[in-house]
């Protein structure tokens, strides 16, 4: 059970909630902040105080009053009239990260939700309720309107939704099946289940999360083809790292030495090799800078799954209350994001070079063209030569899709919001990235396990693990097989497996 109290939600438990399907329940301490919130907010409009989304109507309909008896149809046709996304359902896990963030945003106590409409939000996560939610149609501000209103729509008994495994049907029938009573969604409800980051941040998280696993499994078959090149072990030497104080570079080159300790082919510079190619000899830079993109992107998104991502606010202990916040807005979000998918798609592209090294005869040290294993016959057999033809394709893609999101501000309603950040098309560039990058790496390793067989070479004692991964779903290649299996399986082995080291969320 992760107990959410609007203040230490962690990528980890994201994860979690997203993917393992953890319970989650409200602390009491956020519990009691969201009753005063909602008390409060009672308490202003019984005054006669004007707030916007609940006495107005929306974005650049704001000048148009709405009377008391007209609020509860205010929210549930925002919630209707906003679900205008398109394109495929965002994944289950994504929508279920989503919601969790949500919920803990709400905890806050600072945007009004209704303590009836929050519960019946847990307890769609706890039943492993998942709307149907289309991936597009968001851009960022006045937050992920258009995907979180498709989230919200079984709380009025609208949308489709699944539950568990099954099949998308009417959510109002999920709901009823699963004992979910409809809560009312009047006062401000509306507005503040939609009004946040949160497909931004769900869907970044996850990627976020990803990329740390990506790093580590990167740096460990990175150091499989230092051995598999023979390459000049001084390039990661702490003095070089030190010399140059990157937190990332100094992380890489530490790791790098422990992966190579006791390797009988990664050896100081001699005569004849005294230095490498930059693919070989700038790891601790590239990965490393990776290392330093994560390391920000992820402080960043803790703060923004821990902040009253809403317009209005309402803080209760001062009495504070605006309905001028930008606080939805996605900006920093998007930049980071942008920033982690460039710094993962150039640890793709050394990974691409390594692996075009390892195949080419002309610089890998003696190894047969495209590691046509000795008891084959070259032309009959073509190797890897097609392995490293996917890496490039896969490259070329990530570069295609590497301008950032952050930058691509349209007017929206009527030019009264007139700059948004575009930030949950950085959140799904992240993580087609990352994923495309599981790719290239996995390519890597296939050739790198290869060519320390063609050379009779075990691997250093720390990277045993890693090449035994990789031998414990393909085996050397002899003659030319079905290459795409191979590169699906130690794919799925990087991922799944233990090779990796440390929990990113450890560090």
């Amino acid at each position: 059970m992760i107990v959410l109290d609007g203040e230490h939600l962690t990528i980890g438990d994201v994860v979690a909630i997203a993917r393992k399907g953890d319970q989650l329940a409200l602390a009491a301490s956020a519990a009691e902040k969201v009753r005063a919130g909602a008390d409060y907010l009672t308490d202003l409009v019984a005054q006669g105080h004007p707030i916007y989304g609940l006495t107005t109507g929306f974005g650049a309909l704001d000048g148009f009053a709405v009377g008391p008896d007209k609020v509860r149809n205010l929210q549930h046709n925002l919630l209707r009239s906003h679900a205008a996304g398109v394109g495929r359902p965002m994944e289950p896990e994504a929508v279920r990260a989503m919601m969790a963030i949500r919920v803990n945003v709400l905890g806050t106590g600072l945007t009004g939700i209704s303590p009836e409409t929050l519960d019946a939000l847990i307890a769609m996560v706890n039943a492993g309720i998942v709307p149907l939610v289309p991936e597009r149609g968001s851009v960022g501000a006045c937050g992920d309107l258009a995907p979180l209103a498709h989230m919200a729509l079984p709380l009025i008994g609208e949308g489709r939704a699944r539950l568990g495994s099954g099949d998308f049907e009417a959510a109002k029938g999920v709901m009823a099946r699963a004992g979910i009573p409809l809560p009312t969604v009047a006062g401000r409800d509306g507005i503040a289940l939609i009004n946040g980051t949160e497909q931004t941040t769900g869907i970044g998280c996850l990627a976020a999360y990803d990329a740390g696993r990506l790093i580590q499994v990167a740096e460990a078959v990175a150091a499989l083809s230092l051995e598999a090149l023979g390459a000049v072990a001084d390039s990661f030497d702490e003095r070089v790292a030190l010399a140059k104080p990157h937190p990332g570079q100094i992380a890489t080159s530490s790791r790098l030495r422990a992966l190579t300790d006791g390797s009988k082919a990664v050896l100081p510079p001699r005569p004849e090799r005294m230095r490498d190619a930059l693919s070989l000899r700038c790891i601790p830079q590239v990965l490393g800078a990776t290392r330093d993109a994560l390391a920000h992107c992820w402080r960043t998104l803790e703060i923004e799954i821990n902040a009253a991502n809403d317009n209005p606010l309402f803080g209760v202990a001062d009495g504070f209350v605006t309905s001028n916040s930008g606080n939805f807005h996605g900006q920093a979000a998007a930049e980071v994001l942008d920033y982690l998918a460039n710094a993962v798609t150039s640890a793709a592209a050394i990974s691409e070079r390594r692996a075009a090294r390892l195949v080419d005869p002309h610089h890998n040290g003696g190894l047969p063209a495209f590691l046509i294993h000795p008891d084959s016959a070259p032309g009959e057999n073509s190797g890897f030569m097609i392995a490293q033809y996917t890496a490039a394709s896969l490259i070329a893609e990530m570069r295609m899709r590497a301008v950032p999101a952050a930058i691509q501000t349209i007017p929206t309603c009527a030019n009264t919001e007139d700059h948004v950040p575009m930030a949950p098309l950085a959140a799904r560039r992240v993580a087609f990235v990352v994923s495309t990058a599981f790719d290239v790496v996995a390519i890597e390793a296939l050739l790198a396990a290869q060519a320390c067989d063609i050379r009779g070479l075990k691997p250093a004692p720390l990277l045993q693990p890693l090449y035994q991964a990789v031998r414990d779903v393909v085996p050397t290649m002899l003659r030319d097989r079905l290459m795409a299996e191979d590169i699906t399986a130690v794919r799925k082995a990087l991922r799944d497996s233990g090779v990796a080291g440390p929990d990113w969320t450890s560090h």
